[in-house]
């Protein structure tokens, strides 16, 4: 991991698999009370979002396995 100019101390510091468990687990969470989904159908700025992200609201957000994917590739290459 490229060290950050921020100073934080060791024991502080996350790994990113114990990053993506903690993710993984506010996820869970966060689905008992509240949908998965929480993009609203639609706004009063629609055609400006739908312009710009191919006829969707807004990014898709990645699945956990492509998370998992872009980390594993991120760890090769530091």
């Amino acid at each position: 991991m490229p060290k950050s100019k921020i100073p934080i101390r060791d024991e502080y510091r996350m790994s990113w698999e114990a990053w993506m468990r903690g993710r993984h687990s506010r996820r869970i969470s966060g689905n008992k009370v509240a949908p998965e989904i929480i993009r609203r159908p639609d706004s009063k700025d629609d055609a400006h979002l739908r312009a710009a992200y191919d006829g969707e609201r807004g990014p898709q957000f990645p699945t956990e396995a492509e998370l998992k994917k872009t980390a594993e590739k991120f760890a090769e290459d530091s």
